[in-house]
């Protein structure tokens, strides 16, 4: 991803972007809760750019090693919950009640590494 990705810039991505692809429905869910949240002025999206800039770090640091990176989208629910965290909107230990839950029902092929699942707000 470039520097000027329209998802690193420091405006909300555009409603109708044509080159937005989910492989997976959780992969919309959790692009769409951070696009809503920041819309309802929980956090700035120049906020939300610099949590996932630093997963996206991350995830080049782990390729450099030779290792697997999380994919594009597990950066952002990695980034994700842990700004909802930072927030208050959520805590750790909720987002671990709730993976540990999903596995339990029997979800976990869904879950990346029986972990991965978008979270859900009301």
């Amino acid at each position: 991803m470039t520097a000027d990705s329209p998802l690193l810039s420091q405006r909300l991505p555009c409603e109708n972007q044509a080159d937005l692809v989910f492989a997976e429905p959780w992969e919309a869910q959790v692009f769409s809760i951070i696009v809503t949240l920041s819309k309802a002025g929980h956090f700035t999206w120049a906020e939300w750019v610099e949590c996932f800039a630093r997963e996206v770090a991350a995830a080049t640091a782990i390729e450099a090693r030779g290792e697997t990176p999380p994919t594009y989208y597990e950066q952002w629910l990695a980034a994700a919950e842990k700004l909802l965290a930072d927030k208050g909107m959520t805590s750790n230990d909720q987002l671990r009640a709730r993976k540990l839950g999903l596995a339990a029902a029997g979800t976990a092929h869904v879950l990346k590494n029986a972990v991965r699942k978008p979270i859900v707000t009301a």
